[in-house]
Order: structure tokens, then sequence, then C-alpha cells
């Protein structure tokens, strides 16, 4: 008489069949997307909880992570991808009163479409920001992929539930080889190879081309190789405490700071992009990549900071760097701005949107560039082409552009629909980066850092090592430009041993001193003064 296993699989087996299933096909979608330059599917998850967030809450997720803010909801992104692929499978359970085993291809077609429809239309509330969605080829092999993961999905649903008729006959002393936990075995083992492919595909091909994988802890970012950058300098910054500093007045592009609304840049195919220039405007245009190369270049050293840039701590998101482009002022000129636009609307390839008053972008020096650093404009910080507008936060100089409006009123882009500041006017600041906080200092010393006010240029900056109750002035390094930061340091010869507080404070190119009031960044921008605490011995 043969034997006859029970098939039906409890909830709890299916939903971790499912999530082990989902972990694997959510990895070999990272790795695909990446690789083919696809929208990977939880980021439309993340864009859908993101967009809710107050700006104040998520000034506070960004003073504490930085710019890994986004990854971490990136991640937890993922991790509701996965959950879903596990209610897939029990809803598969379900449809088949849990016998899954004897309905293996129905489980199979069902496991496939249902994940592959879900995944496909996820990316297509991401086809604006990737350019391989234009074309028939790109959603052809998007299809596939997510066939291929889910078939692979659907068939480890299917081998985790199994539970073998032999099993059952076994005598309970005899020992039982069990496939399930071979297959286990070999699905871990697999996840961990994927896990490492994943992180290889999006990091591993800087190791590739030579160009190291960077992270900055530093109150002001520090090049990987920090390079002299002339040699009419004052003589303190020769010092070699501070050498790195100097070095890295221009910021290199690997540790230039981010903070942007996705944590995958969009990938915009440059033979396809063009840039729209309409609204109040008596001639519209549309330009490519050919046209826009036809308009004069300028360049000009210019320091981004973030709105959301913190004072104490410093949390490092400021950087300056050499741009490259064309004058926004000459490409409105070209359109013709009618009398009555107000805002110049900057729309951009992964959703974001951003206006600045109508005045500001036709400022000589606000400029669209395709250059950083003498270098293409990365993927990252806006290929291929971004607004550099001096003396704005960061949030204001959009990336990835690809339409400019001319709008008759005040518009609120996407930062200031969360309660950010829509002026975003750069404060005056003053960043100590040497010595470092709980420094032991012997003999003399210089203490250095970077002062900035946006446009308004440094005319001074003092230094503090009783906390506040005395002041000496700091050398000042020529800037590159107007609209960079200005490198500062102070040779302090300590007299008494002992706890000491550092503190320093800017004068903006008026005269007029760095606010000593305490605020956070959110929503106009931080302010008050640095201090440290170190110890003379």
């Amino acid at each position: 008489m043969e034997a006859k296993s029970d098939m039906k699989t409890p909830v709890k087996k299916l939903f971790l069949a499912g999530l082990m299933g989902g972990t694997i096909a959510t990895l070999i979608l990272f790795v695909g997307t990446s690789l083919l330059g696809l929208p990977f599917p939880p980021l439309a998850i993340f864009q859908l909880l993101i967009a809710p967030v107050p700006g104040s809450i998520q000034s506070v997720v960004v003073e504490s992570l930085q710019e890994y803010a986004k990854y971490s909801a990136f991640v937890f992104s993922s991790v509701i991808y996965v959950v879903i692929y596990g209610i897939i499978a029990i809803f598969i359970g379900r449809a088949f009163k849990g016998e899954v085993q004897r309905n293996s291809n129905k489980t199979t077609l069902i496991g496939t479409i249902v994940p592959t429809l879900i995944a496909l239309g996820l990316q297509l509330e991401l086809t604006s920001a990737f350019s391989a969605l234009s074309s028939w080829f790109g959603w052809l092999a998007a299809i596939l992929l997510a066939l291929a993961a889910n078939i692979i999905y659907s068939r480890t649903v299917i081998s985790s539930v199994r539970v073998p008729i032999a099993e059952s006959m076994k005598a309970p002393q005899q020992s039982v080889y069990s496939p399930r936990r071979s297959f286990i075995r070999k699905a871990v083992i697999a996840a961990i190879v994927l896990a490492a492919a994943g992180i290889a595909a999006r990091l591993g091909l800087s190791l590739l081309t030579g160009q190291p994988v960077v992270t900055n802890s530093n109150s002001v970012p520090i090049n990987p190789s920090p390079e002299s950058t002339g040699s009419n300098i004052p003589p303190i910054f020769n010092d070699p405490k501070i050498s790195d500093l100097l070095g890295s007045e221009v910021t290199d592009n690997r540790v230039f700071y981010r903070v942007d609304i996705d944590p995958i840049p969009p990938q915009v195919d440059l033979n396809n992009w063009t840039l729209k220039i309409h609204g109040e405007v008596n001639n519209p245009l549309t330009l490519d990549k050919d046209s826009l190369n036809n308009f004069p270049t300028m360049d000009e050293y210019v320091t981004l900071e973030c709105v959301s840039n913190t004072i104490n701590p410093p949390g490092s998101l400021i950087s300056n760097a050499k741009w490259t482009g064309v004058s926004l002022a000459s490409l409105l000129g070209q359109a013709g701005v009618r009398a009555d636009g107000k805002y110049a609307v900057f729309r951009c390839a992964d959703g974001y949107t951003v206006g600045i008053p109508l005045e500001r972008a036709m400022l000589p020096d606000a400029l669209l560039a395709y250059r950083m650093n003498d270098q293409t404009l990365p993927d990252e910080h806006g290929f291929p082409l971004r607004a550099i507008v001096p003396g704005i936060y960061g949030m204001m100089n959009a990336k990835w552009i690809t339409e400019i409006e001319i709008v008759n009123q005040v518009y609120l882009g996407y930062w200031q629909e969360r309660g950010w500041s829509n002026d975003a006017r750069i404060k005056t600041t003053s960043i100590l980066y040497y010595p470092q906080p709980g420094a032991d200092i012997t003999g003399s010393t210089p203490i250095a850092g970077v002062a900035f006010a946006g446009d308004r240029g440094i005319s001074k900056v003092e230094v503090s090592v009783d906390g506040g109750s005395t002041w000496n002035g700091a050398v000042l390094k020529e800037p590159k430009s107007p609209y960079s930061w200005v490198l500062w340091a102070y040779a302090w010869n300590p007299i008494n041993k002992g706890a000491a507080t550092i503190v320093a404070r800017a004068y903006d190119g008026t005269g007029a001193r760095q606010d000593q009031t305490v605020n956070d960044p959110f929503p106009n921008g931080a302010s008050g003064y640095q201090s440290i605490q170190v110890t003379v011995s």
C-alpha cells in the first residue's frame, strides 16, 4: 500500500518561502537593472514612501545620516518589495488550498506573471528618469529580466515547500536526506554571491576604472589625493598639518557631496536628450547637445552647500568645483522672456522641480553646466545638464534638467512644498577643519578651516581659543572666485595647558558678521558658531 503525504502547506511556510525566493529575485533585478541601465522597481516604492514625509522630519534624517539618509530609506523600500513576494506566495497557496506542490505548473505561471506585472508597473512610474525605457528594446530587456527573476522566484517557492513522499516512509531512527535543507544552503550561497555582485555593479565598477570608492567623515570634504593649488599662498598654508585642506580647495568629483530625492541617479541618454525652454517667452526653444554647444562656453568656480548642512558638528554637505557650461541668461535671452515672467522653473529627469526668481536666473554668472572640474558632468551630479546659480543653497541648483519654464508667479518646488525656504539665501558660515575635536595639542599649531557666504564673499574670519571671550584675525587665502569658499588659518601658540574651546566666526563681503543665533537647518539653513574642545599639553 502506497503511503500518502499531506501536501497542504501552512501559511507561515509559504510566506517564508516567498521571502527567500523574493530575496533572490530582488537581488537578480538589482544586478540586472544596474548593468542594463534600467530602473530598479523598489525605487518607485521609495518615491511613494518619501513623498508625504514633512520637510522637518526629512531634515532630522538628513542631519543624522547626511547623504546616506536616502540609502537607508531605499533599503527599507527593497525590504518592502521582498515582503510583497512573501504575500504573493501566500496568495498562491490560498488559491490552490495549500496544495502548491500538486499545482506546480500553475504555481510557476502565477508566481512568474504576477510579480512581473508588479515590477513592470513600478518601472512604468520611473520611465522619465531612465532613458533606456524610451525604446521598445529597453522594455523588452526589462520584461525578459523580470520574467527570468520571477521564474527563479516561483521555482524557489515550490522547492522550498516540497515535502518528499519518501521522507514520510522513513523510520524515525533512520538518517533522512533533506532536499529542502540542501536547497536552502544553495540558496543562501547564491544570495551572498548575488549580493556581492550587486555591490560590484553599483560601487565596484569604480575599482575597475581605477577610481576608488571614497568615504568622507571630515567637516569638509577632503580629496583622496590632495594636490597643491598654487605657489602664491600665505606661508601658514604650507604647514603640513593643513596641506590636505589646501589640496582640497577644489573638491574631487568623487567626494563632492550629494543629496538627491532618489538613491540611484537617472540614466539619461544624451543622444535622445533635449532641453525645452517655454512658458512666458516669445520664442520657445528646444535644444539638443549640438545646439547647446553652439553657445559660448563659460567657466566658474562655485561652492555649493546643502540647506541641511549642520554646524555643531558640521555635516560636510558643502563642496567647491569648477563648472563649465553656458550662460543661463543667454539662453533665456534668446527665448525672449516676456515682461510678466517672474520665476524660472526647472524640471528634471528624476521628477524633481524647483523655481528661482527670474532676476537670479538672469545674473551674468548663473550657468547651465555640462562639465565639472574639466570632466564630463558625472551622472550622480546631474548629467547631462545642471544649474549653477551662485548665492542660493544647493537644492535650488537643479540637476538632470530637461525643461525650463518661465512662469508669471512664485513657484514652490519639490522641497518648498515640504516646508523648506523658497528664498534659500546662503547664510554666512565658518567651518573648523583643523585641529579635530578632542585633539591633544603640543606646541604651536595652525587652526584652519573654510568660510562661505554665497555670492557675498568673505571679508574676515576671526578665531577664539577661549570660548569666545577674545578674538584673533585669521589669514585668508585668495578664493578661486567671488562665489567659492575661502580657506583661512590662524597660527596658535598656546600659553596655558589644559582644556581649550576653539570658536570661529566669519564676516561676509559687506562686513556683516555671521549670525550667532543657534538655528537648526529646517527651514532656512543652520546658523550659529561652530566650537570644538581640545586639550593643550
